[in-house]
């Protein structure tokens, strides 16, 4: 899965080819800060689980510094995607969510059991819901990345005229 968030910036191709270094410093910069505020959102609305670790501790950022300078945001997990997407009926392994039932609903024994079983069978039956975290918390923040990319032709200019 890829979304992405592209800007055409009025004269920023002049304006890397005229000033290498100072538009490198100036796309580096703003497309860190952007990258890490989208991050940030995402990790925001990814839901929690019940430890030890969380699919929202697996959110990352990383940006490419040689040409293209590049952002993303993403997850190593596995189950990020049926998490972003939601999931066909299947039947999920009752272990994992028997231990989700133990530490969020604080239930114990057979009752737990019960409930995990209960959660097991509706998954089989109606799938799961997506959360969409990478997609809302990239489109509920569009509007400031772009804004974010439109200043890097006024800070390579404020570089080289300082």
């Amino acid at each position: 899965m890829e979304l992405k968030i592209s800007v055409d910036i009025k004269n920023l191709e002049a304006l890397i080819k005229r000033y290498p270094e100072a538009s490198l410093r100036a796309r580096r910069r703003y497309i860190s800060e952007a990258v890490l505020l989208l991050q940030r959102e995402i990790m925001l609305l990814t839901p929690e689980g019940a430890g030890p670790i969380h699919l929202r501790d697996t959110i990352f950022s990383a940006i490419s510094f040689g040409e293209p300078v590049r952002g993303i945001d993403g997850t190593p997990a596995i189950y990020g995607e049926s998490i972003e997407h939601g999931t066909k009926p299947h039947f999920p392994p009752v272990k994992p969510i028997l231990f989700w039932v133990e530490k969020r609903l604080g239930l114990s024994g057979k009752e737990a059991l019960s409930v995990a079983f209960a959660i097991v069978r509706k998954i089989g039956k109606k799938g799961t819901y997506g959360t969409y975290m990478f997609k809302y918390g990239m489109e509920r923040n569009r509007a400031k990345v772009i804004r974010m990319l439109k200043q890097i032709p006024a800070d390579i200019i404020r570089a080289v005229s300082a």
